[in-house]
């Protein structure tokens, strides 16, 4: 069997199966006329929708103490003066002990009056940053669904439902069956 006679036999019966879909379709939508619209009524829903907005505000926050420069000077300064006056008391082998004994002690002293100076003079205080978040913000509003449409066709009423305004008339399907 040669290539043409497989696709013939394939597409014939496919090519006559779409002209018989179509003709049927065409006998089964009967004849177009048209028909007099009686009323169109709209037929609304209401629908919920979300309109997500942006608020924002100024809040206070607190800041840190400012750490700054931290100069050894007043711990140095303390040390030297707490060996001095160690070295003034004692003897021998004891006033070794206490000059390195006021040199510890005069440079905690001296650790200890910066950290209070500092925290009198350089406290943290408090400023504004703008925040903001989104807020769902609903609102309800009526969308046209369609209409619904009474409409007069040789001297009968019907009626269906339309997505437009059919306007004065509205096509409408004749088809005829014999009666047995």
């Amino acid at each position: 069997m040669t290539n043409f006679n497989k696709i013939s036999r394939v597409l014939l019966p496919v090519t006559l199966l779409a002209v018989s879909s179509i003709a049927s379709a065409e006998y089964s939508q009967g004849t177009i006329d048209e028909a007099t619209v009686l009323s169109a009524d709209p037929v609304y829903r209401t629908v919920r929708i979300n309109q997500p907005t942006e608020q924002c505000w100024d809040e206070k926050v607190a800041t840190p103490a400012r750490s700054g420069y931290k100069s050894h000077t007043p711990k140095i300064l303390g040390a030297i003066i707490g060996a001095a006056v160690g070295n003034e008391f004692g003897s021998g082998r004891g006033r070794d002990l206490a000059t390195a004994a006021g040199a510890v002690l005069g440079g905690s002293i001296g650790r200890d009056a910066q950290a209070n100076h500092r925290s009198k003079h350089h406290q943290g205080g408090y400023t504004y940053q703008k925040r903001c978040e989104v807020v769902d913000s609903y609102h309800t509003e009526e969308r046209l669904d369609g209409y619904d449409v009474t409409y007069r066709y040789n001297g009968q009423v019907g009626s269906t439902f339309t997505k437009h305004d059919p306007g004065s008339t509205i096509r409408v399907s004749v088809n005829v069956v014999p009666v047995e």
